[in-house]
This record gives C-alpha cells, sequence and structure tokens, in this order.
C-alpha cells in the first residue's frame, strides 16, 4: 500500500512538472509573438521615411535584360568551342570503337 502510495505520488510530482514545462513554452511563444510585434512596431516608426514611401508591391512584371555586346560575343565563342570539343570527343568515341 505504501509503495502505491509513493508510486502515486510522483506520477503526480512528475505530472505536475510536465504542467508546469508545457504552461513555460506556452509563454516563451506568447513572449516571442510579443517581441515580433515590438520589434515591427520600432521598425515602423524608425523607418517612415525611404519604407514609408516604398510601395507596398510591385505590379509591373521586371524588364527582360538585353544582353550586352560582349556577353553576346563571348556566348558564341562558347558554342563555337563547345561544338568543336563535342567533334573531337565524337572522333575519339569513333576511334575507340574501331
Amino acid at each position: 500500500m505504501r509503495e502505491l502510495s509513493k508510486e502515486m505520488m510522483k506520477a503526480g510530482i512528475i505530472e505536475e512538472m510536465l504542467e508546469d514545462t508545457f504552461e513555460s513554452m506556452d509563454d516563451q511563444e506568447e513572449t516571442e509573438e510579443a517581441a515580433e510585434m515590438e520589434i515591427d512596431r520600432i521598425l515602423f516608426e524608425i523607418t517612415p521615411g525611404p519604407l514609408g514611401k516604398a510601395p507596398s508591391k510591385v505590379t509591373d512584371a521586371l524588364p527582360e535584360p538585353e544582353p550586352s555586346g560582349a556577353m553576346a560575343a563571348s556566348e558564341e565563342g562558347e558554342d563555337e568551342e563547345d561544338e568543336e570539343d563535342l567533334e573531337a570527343m565524337q572522333s575519339q568515341l569513333a576511334t575507340l570503337r574501331s
């Protein structure tokens, strides 16, 4: 009977400890939410100038970048080099097969 009483007391203590832990976790979440709200409020107060003038979102599509002359030339050169490399590999493969 005493052992049962001791076990029940241990279980009660463990249950209380678990409840305390879960309650503290809830408190942390509430604290984090409050901190985030305070940070947002302070940032809003500090940056009304530049950020206050910024649009909430951009509705226009971004323009397509035009390749510059140097980039276009380098891409053409790379294509030619790739073709030459491919031809060289194909000739080596043909040599190995024969």
